[in-house]
């Protein structure tokens, strides 16, 4: 009867790698030396053929098992990142969705509401203390080369400058410093920045009344005496301004101050500087002007 199993393999692994003892007789196996010469030579190849012989008859009897189990467990696993896409896009398409969209914008609106909390403006008063002060060390021969400005000495320095860009119309200038832009909000009549032609006409009808306008760019030197602030985001009632539009919105600013642009590009206003100052920089939450070379 065939033998079925592989406990003979451990009987034939025993005998085949047990050397053999020369001269003391054999104990083991109740044969002759010379019946056993034969597995010398299994003896030299040792556990190689037993393992490879042991690795066939697992194959043999399990081997026809493997693609089946490798199958399933791949089917499985796409099957569980299908129903995963599903569930989600069943999610978004389902009336969960509106509330989860609604969720995220209450936490934009949340967002917003923390970091415009976290501004500190100032008002822009002509003659305010903290800015003549600073503007004083600055002219002085033996004084700083530089002096860095926050939000209330900012204000009294572009005070004067910002009074002149501004509408007639414009009440409560306020001015603030975020990171590298300067902000600046004022209330206005909307008819006065409307913009030109006929979409300055249509703004003009559809923003009426009096409301917050604010930018927000950057500062900049242009020569001794003139600095000019490039707007990079404009609101007007609480919507903000496409940026293709900022330079119309500027044009009829300026044109109600009869505020001159002195070559400067169409979404920047002029500011005027003392002419001490030789450099401006924004970074950090402060505005640093450097002073000029006295001769």
């Amino acid at each position: 009867m065939p033998l079925r199993g592989t406990w003979w393999l451990a009987v034939l692994g025993r005998y085949a790698t047990r050397p053999l003892p020369l001269g003391m007789g054999w104990p083991y196996l109740p044969v002759s030396p010379s019946t056993l010469a034969p597995l010398g030579c299994l003896s030299r190849i040792g556990c190689i053929v037993v393992l490879a012989v042991g690795g066939a008859a697992a194959y043999w009897l399990y081997g026809d098992r493997l693609p089946s189990v490798l199958s399933r467990a791949a089917s499985g696993a796409a099957s569980r990142v299908t129903d995963a896409a599903t569930t989600a896009s069943e999610r978004l398409d389902s009336n969960q969705g509106a509330r989860i969209a609604s969720e995220n914008e209450a936490a934009r609106r949340a967002e917003r509401a923390k970091l415009e909390q976290s501004i500190v403006w100032a008002r822009l008063a002509p003659g305010g203390t903290a800015g003549r002060e600073a503007m004083a060390r600055l002219s002085r021969r033996n004084g700083p080369a530089y002096v860095s400005l926050r939000a209330p000495e900012l204000a009294g320095v572009l005070a004067t400058g910002m009074a002149k860009v501004l509408p007639p119309s414009a009440t409560r200038p306020e001015v603030a410093i975020v990171d590298e832009q300067v902000l600046m909000r004022t209330v206005v009549e909307l008819r006065d920045v409307a913009g030109d032609g006929a979409l300055g006409g249509l703004l003009g009808v559809a923003l009426d009344g009096r409301d917050t306008l604010r930018m927000a760019g950057t500062l900049d030197l242009v020569r001794p005496g003139l600095a000019e602030y490039r707007v990079r985001e404009l609101r007007m009632a609480g919507i903000a301004v496409p940026p293709r539009l900022i330079p119309s919105v500027l044009g009829a600013i300026r044109r109600a101050a009869a505020a001159t642009a002195d070559s400067l590009p169409a979404d920047a206003l002029p500011i005027r500087l003392p002419t001490a100052v030789a450099d401006v920089r924004v970074a950090n939450g402060k505005v640093t002007l450097y002073k000029a070379v006295v001769p």
